[in-house]
């Protein structure tokens, strides 16, 4: 039968892509580790890895033990740790996607006194304003914008939001303030890929489809706003990204309230199977903290 330590070798083999570096991060050699793994496969009866001389990939089969295996040794380790057995510091890795600007903006400039606090715990970011499929691409945290579509992952707010229009005081004296609905449909817009088409409310408070006319589209959030500060046209924003633009005058708002739905949370994302860990705990502690 297969043991702790042979679990704990094949997530070691996963994490760090390979057996020779699996066998470094663990301090064992790469026989013992190869050695480990052929025996977890030879008692489970299936490939987890997929190996040759160049590369290794998770089987289906691996993936899907990789991900249940990793939740309970975690959760062991916890276990562990509230007795007083292996010490008392978070330890790990951390797997976390979220939008550049919640990164940029909110994450980064507090992300020393986290690593002070947590010295032993390992962050890997995923920063995406791309759909991220959590489980697909091994997230064990998904940090997400507006309204919840996936009911498959399990869901704590962090902080209430709401979406915007803002433009530059450039393009305002290039191209004049809309200030009705009739008048906005003519003028540029800003846009990631996919928001060109939008919700908006009209002068009778109908929710009318807008195509927006744009000179060009951009795939990152934080690169938007600055095209918006730059003065190329009117964005969609949330309002907690771009604070200090609208303190500072750099941005302002246009038309409040004519979106047909501006309410956008910020959401903290894990897969529906995964069991609660201190990582995991610190972390949505630390985002709380943040935007507070």
């Amino acid at each position: 039968m297969y043991s702790i330590s042979d679990l704990e070798t094949f997530i070691a083999i996963v994490e760090n892509k390979g057996v020779l570096a699996g066998a470094s991060a663990q301090g064992l050699s790469p026989a013992t580790v190869s050695h480990r793994l052929a025996k977890l496969e030879r008692e489970l009866s299936t490939v987890l890895i997929f190996r040759d001389s160049r590369r290794m990939r998770l089987s289906p089969e691996g993936k899907i033990f990789y991900h249940r295996i990793g939740t309970i040794l975690e959760a062991l380790h916890d276990a562990e740790h509230s007795i007083g057995a292996r010490g008392s510091s978070v330890s790990g890795l951390l797997r976390v996607t979220m939008p550049p600007w919640v990164f940029s903006k909110f994450v980064m400039p507090k992300l020393s006194e986290f690593e002070e606090r947590y010295p032993d715990l390992q962050l890997d970011f995923l920063i995406s304003d791309n759909f991220v499929n959590v489980v697909d691409d091994a997230q064990d945290i998904a940090i997400r914008v507006g309204k919840l579509n996936d009911s498959g992952l399990l869901s704590r707010k962090v902080v209430n939001n709401r979406r915007i229009l803002c433009v530059a005081p450039s393009y305002v004296e290039k191209h004049g303030m809309p200030t009705s609905f009739s008048k906005l449909v003519n003028h540029y817009w800003v846009c990631l890929p996919w928001q060109r088409q939008l919700k908006l409310l009209n002068e009778q408070q109908e929710i009318v489809n807008l195509n927006a006319k744009t000179r060009f589209t951009i795939s990152n959030s934080d690169n938007m706003t600055q095209a918006a500060i730059a003065g190329h046209g009117i964005a969609i924003k949330s309002k907690l990204a771009i604070a200090e633009e609208l303190q500072s005058g750099a941005l302002v708002e246009v038309l409040p309230g004519i979106l047909a739905d501006d309410d956008a949370p910020v959401w903290f994302l894990k897969p529906q199977n995964s069991l609660t860990t201190q990582k995991t705990e610190v972390f949505y502690a630390f985002m709380k903290s943040i935007f507070e």
